[in-house]
């Protein structure tokens, strides 16, 4: 048994050596610094391990090369001493050994936190983010035609690839060995049990039970709960004022408040509890150029305007919380639905041929390997679709601070093997999952299959009764009151999905705040607006231009179009853009 916690990481670097390794490696040590920055570095041999730890360690808790120790990415509430080394779904534990010279980890059951592996004909690389990644001295990126296209027909890459040529995420929930001996070897190491189904009652009380120990378990001093008008935050925040545990919330909104914004104002409000809206407005707008090349630096190039809020939320909650607690993974868990099923289908005409041609497959990715893939449509979901299309967002909030839910607890997913059959499972229809979605926001989920909605109406009290999304109660019926916010935040989508807000109703639709009721992103008008001077000067540079990775008169000719109102090209250029920045970050220059 081991006894003794973990050292909590922000990130690492783990290389084994293919050829003679550099006589200037750093040895088994710990830089002490008050900066948090600092990286420890161990091992002298072919495996070398560099981390940063969450906080640096006290002088007597200095790593020790003589027996193995504990590094954990991620969030430490699955972790016991007796477990050791084991798959955990909200956390990556390492085992490094310095006298064996190896390096042992498990991925995430559900792969975030993620881990990506890069190998050339001297290194192999793991890594827990493409900035450090990028970092390792003697590493080149570059960009892969395949990434590229997955990016721009998708919106993420698949098949655990990246953007990137030999660098991709490693499967999740699986065991990885790193030693000069044998290499890297990678294996399968966690699967959910086998289907043994119960009557409804006895599984809803089995994931009431797991959820209810998760969320007690879970550390919440100095953490931040994001709170918005959904089902999945509903319930932990009503769990948490029932254990007498509630933190300060906060909630992303336009100038307008949106549907969540007020929800969870009036929760908090009812609750006592401190709530900080943190506007998208003018002064995003302004800083707006910034927080896109550092969104696409820390997602790994996946995302640059998509993620901009996310990077701007952190800046304005200023550090003042070690972790953020969120709703992830409640709706797989809770409901066996998915992260979205809308693709982004950008023009790929605007690449060059050689990456262009790199685009083979037909048909929508989710629909045709849900039932495809060789596993179990749940497991699929969960071990491939969420840190595919989650692994950018992941990636930027763990920068930042440890990303909790009471989701993402081992024993509360593998209730999911004992799911009756039938119920909510997912469907193999595109119109059925958006319909199901629809009927979800308005209606809400059955107390007969719901375990959230259960324990809602168990607890009882303000969170209970108040609307839930477009208008529904936990505790059974529509208020009419929700309901008409919940028509007018649906009318706000069909502005933004039909872009708009962006034309000559603008005005009108700004006015009445019916433009950010749904969703406070104003996409279309950041790019075409704030992002206009960036996004020529990216696409238009020698180092653009010079890798090849548009066909620039048809680049040229879009961009025209798009900037001069002509045509709507809005995810092509941004698309584009997402690229460019990325080739810029991680393949011209170091990290």
């Amino acid at each position: 048994m081991i006894d003794y916690k973990p050292l909590k990481i922000q990130s690492f670097v783990a290389v084994l050596f293919l050829t003679e390794t550099p006589s200037d490696a750093p040895t088994s040590t710990v830089v002490h610094s008050d900066r948090a920055e600092e990286w420890v570095a161990l091992g002298h041999g072919s495996v070398r391990l560099w981390f940063r730890p969450r906080q640096l360690p006290a002088r007597d808790d200095v790593v020790s090369a003589a027996k193995p120790r504990i590094l954990l990415l991620g969030d430490d509430a699955e972790w016991t001493a007796a477990r050791g080394l084991t798959s955990l779904v909200n956390a990556t534990p390492v085992g490094y050994d310095d006298s064996a010279n190896s390096l042992t980890l498990y991925t995430s059951i559900v792969g975030l936190p993620p881990v990506f592996l890069h190998k050339d004909c001297r290194r192999v690389v793991l890594a827990s983010d493409l900035c450090s990644l990028a970092s390792v001295s003697g590493v080149r990126l570059e960009l892969s035609p395949t990434g590229v296209v997955d990016l721009g027909r998708i919106g993420q890459p698949l098949g655990h690839r990246t953007l990137f040529k030999n660098t991709t995420l490693l499967p999740a929930g699986s065991k990885v060995l790193v030693s000069r001996e044998r290499g890297i070897a990678v294996e399968r190491a966690w699967r959910l049990p086998g289907a043994s189904p119960v009557d409804w009652k006895t599984f809803l009380n089995r994931q009431i039970d797991a959820f209810t120990d998760s969320v007690r378990r879970m550390e919440v001093t100095s953490s931040v709960l994001s709170l918005t008008a959904g089902l999945d935050t509903r319930t932990v925040f009503t769990t948490l004022a029932d254990q007498n545990r509630l933190v300060p919330a906060v909630t992303m909104s336009g100038v307008n408040r949106s549907l969540d914004a007020r929800a969870a104002a009036r929760l908090c409000r009812a609750y006592g509890v401190s709530h900080s809206l943190v506007t998208i407005g003018d002064r995003f707008a302004r800083g707006l150029a910034d927080y896109v090349q550092e969104a696409s630096r820390l997602s790994g190039g996946l995302a640059s305007l998509r993620q901009a809020p996310e990077v701007y939320l952190y800046h304005q909650l200023g550090g003042s919380f070690d972790a953020r607690i969120s709703g992830n993974l409640g709706n797989q868990v809770g409901r066996g639905g998915t992260e979205g099923v809308s693709t982004r289908r950008a023009e790929l005409g605007i690449l060059s041929p050689a990456l262009r041609d790199a685009s083979t497959e037909a048909g929508h990715w989710l629909l045709r390997q849900l039932y495809g893939s060789g596993m179990s449509a749940i497991e699929f979901i969960l071990q491939q679709e969420i840190p595919f299309s989650s692994v950018g967002n992941f990636s930027i909030g763990n920068h930042f601070a440890v990303q909790k839910s009471p989701y993402a607890d081992r024993a509360l997913v593998e209730t999911l093997s004992m799911r009756p059959v039938g119920g909510s499972a997912p469907s193999g229809s595109l119109i059925k999952m958006r319909l199901r979605d629809l009927k979800h926001r308005f209606f809400g989920e059955p107390e007969s299959t719901s375990f959230q909605r259960s324990l809602l109406q168990r607890l009882g009290g303000f969170a209970a009764a108040y609307p839930i999304n477009y208008g529904w109660r936990a505790t059974g019926g529509v208020s009419p009151a929700g309901l008409l916010w919940g028509a007018a935040t649906f009318a706000g989508m069909a502005v933004q999905k039909w872009r708009l807000d962006d034309g000559p109703l603008s005005s009108t639709i700004e006015r009445i705040g019916l433009a950010t009721l749904h969703d406070f992103r104003r996409s279309a008008r950041w790019l075409r607006q704030d992002l206009r001077e960036l996004t020529l000067d990216t696409l238009s540079s020698r180092q653009v231009l010079e890798a090849g990775i548009f066909d620039a008169d048809v680049l040229e000719k879009v961009t025209a179009e798009h900037f001069g109102g002509r045509e709507d090209h809005h995810e092509t250029v941004a698309f584009a853009l997402d690229v460019a920045l990325a080739h810029r970050i991680f393949c011209s220059k170091r990290t």
